[in-house]
């Protein structure tokens, strides 16, 4: 058996219950084992898994990791680094998470050259120092959004958010929204003939837009009941235009 630990300090424990909620989903089948304990002011989640699904587990590790950075760790620098001109903190958090999506691939290709695991792998050290090189990349992209942004009102606000998303690639070919009370179930279908799979269920405008995005949909179709009232909605149509259709539930 191989094993490899991930460890924060205490304080930063989100990080690792973040890694193990999606860790456990994706490495089941591995048949790994996959557990957290506390140690000397340091939060544990341990693997350990045959030797053959060493290069397996590495990579599911290496995504997993990514995706807490992109989705969790980049929105959050980004926030600090700018900030909200606008009253509406719906439109600027959906633009700080379209511009960290805007350079994903550059992320991506960075992070997969500098993810290197031994026995301890400290992600909140790595996060620290690690990341210098790529935090300069997201400064300059601050300081370029900071330089402009007192110019933004929420008319031009909403256009450079459409600009941003129409500049990145699609990555599934249509979203299925489903609008029932004040939760939204959101089903995914990668292709025109694919099955359709639900992916979650949001329970907020932010979340249900923060999904979208994630998905970057070339289509998105939307199931409204009579008295829908739906701000975020409302938001996505005025970003995907003719490429969001509403359609009334029976």
């Amino acid at each position: 058996m191989r094993e490899i630990a991930l460890a924060t300090r205490v304080k930063n424990k989100e990080i690792i219950e973040f890694l193990h909620a999606n860790l456990t989903a994706k490495i089941d089948f591995c048949k790994n084992i996959v557990t957290t304990y506390a140690d000397n002011n340091f939060v544990y989640l341990l693997i350990a898994f045959d030797e053959t699904k060493l290069e397996v587990c590495e990579a599911i590790l290496r995504e997993t990791i990514i995706d807490y950075i992109e989705s969790q760790y980049k929105i959050n620098y980004l926030k600090q680094k700018i900030k909200n001109p606008l009253s509406d903190t719906l439109a600027f958090n959906a633009y700080i998470k379209v511009l960290a999506l805007f350079d994903k691939a550059t992320d991506e290709s960075a992070l997969n050259k500098i993810l290197i695991f031994n026995d301890t792998f400290f992600v909140d050290s790595f996060l620290e120092f690690r990341l210098v090189p790529l935090k300069q990349h997201w400064d300059n992209l601050a300081t370029l959004s900071s330089d402009n942004i007192t110019l933004f009102n929420s008319s031009t606000f909403l256009d450079v958010i459409k600009f941003l998303i129409n500049t990145m690639d699609n990555l599934v070919y249509k979203i299925k929204v489903v609008v029932s009370g004040e939760d939204y179930s959101i089903y995914n279908m990668k292709n025109k003939n694919a099955r359709v799979k639900k992916i979650c269920v949001c329970h907020n405008s932010l979340d249900l837009i923060t999904n979208v995005l994630n998905n970057c949909p070339s289509y998105i179709d939307v199931y409204l009941n009579e008295n829908s009232d739906s701000e975020a909605v409302s938001f996505l149509s005025n970003v995907f235009c003719n490429r969001l259709k509403i359609y009334m539930k029976n």
